[in-house]
């Protein structure tokens, strides 16, 4: 039997990719494989390698390192051959002429935004390439008529026990200091944390614990596993809901938002979900001590890569 074949193309992100790689090759009668998007690849061979790219930035305006991946996605295709589908994330990362090439690699062409048109304004150019373009964010859905696709649950668990009662793992932008005056305001309470922000060696604060290292998804599951409340400061550019509900979700834990779309999806529950306001946070302590309400297995399902891939790919 001819295996359908499956490519997914994407940045690293921390492994997010990588799950849906491993699930779609649970399936016999598929063969997945997997291409980053990974600027870091590129090496300067010397110096000078990396004068002339700084020369050709400057008064060319071609980057060697977008270049070179853009060369490493059509050498990558090539060599597997053509696909039943390509799927890509971050598609915006590519240029215009690779995602032709792509196109004509493959039966379907499609794409996953799971970051808002707001955000990476050039994803709206890009749309009519692609056969299907699927958005987790709902305004985008409604205004470029994307087809809605939320993110997913890749890990379960069910410990009751937590060593801290709030977690949050995040990068160093324009949230850091919604995110410090959170952690300030959970600080006072004294309630046991630990949030981590990935910032510059010279960020330094009182109530957060910088990070210069990445944790990869796996060890922020394990995390997540420890504590009993998950934080989220939501990108004011998007609705979608990010890897951090879904997380919350899988390992049954509460979840503190600044994202006030989720109270319009069907997992939600004021018990488990408290929406707060960024510029005046209030956090009830009946919200805290109370204990999480199981979702529903049928609800939930529906959110769990498993079946997330089986919609996706069209897979029996």
């Amino acid at each position: 039997m001819r295996k359908k074949k499956i490519l997914i193309i994407g940045p690293p992100s921390l492994g997010y990719l990588r799950k849906i790689n491993e699930e779609l090759n649970k399936y016999e009668n598929v063969e997945s494989s997997i291409v980053l998007i990974d600027k870091f690849m590129f090496k300067y061979r010397n110096f000078g390698h990396k004068t002339t790219n700084f020369l050709s930035k400057a008064f060319l305006g071609k980057n060697l390192k977008k270049e070179y991946v853009n060369t490493h996605i059509i050498e990558s295709i090539n060599a597997l051959g053509n696909q039943d589908i390509v799927f890509v994330i971050r598609p915006d990362l590519l240029k215009v002429e690779t995602l032709k090439h792509l196109k004509n690699k493959t039966k379907s062409l499609e794409a996953f935004y799971y970051d808002s048109t707001r955000r990476f304004p050039r994803k709206v150019e890009i749309i009519s390439v692609f056969d299907t373009v699927y958005s987790y964010d709902k305004i985008d859905v409604d205004t470029y008529k994307l087809e809605f696709l939320t993110n997913y649950i890749f890990s379960r668990s069910n410990v009751v026990k937590h060593d801290i009662l709030f977690f949050n793992v995040s990068t160093y932008d324009y949230r850091y200091e919604a995110m410090e005056r959170l952690a300030k305001y959970i600080h006072e309470k004294k309630w046991k944390k630990e949030i981590l922000v990935l910032g510059p060696d010279e960020l330094t604060s009182p109530y957060l614990t910088i990070m210069h290292n990445q944790i990869p998804v796996d060890d922020v599951a394990e995390k997540i596993k420890k504590s009993k409340i998950i934080i989220e400061i939501q990108r004011k550019e998007q609705v979608g809901l990010s890897f951090r509900v879904f997380e919350a979700l899988g390992h049954n834990k509460k979840l503190i938002t600044t994202n006030a779309d989720v109270v319009h999806y069907d997992f939600y529950n004021p018990q488990n979900i408290l929406v707060i306001d960024e510029d005046h946070i209030e956090i009830p302590e009946a919200f805290v001590n109370s204990p999480y309400v199981p979702v529903d297995e049928a609800i939930l399902s529906k959110y769990i890569l498993e079946n997330w891939v089986k919609n996706v790919f069209n897979l029996e």
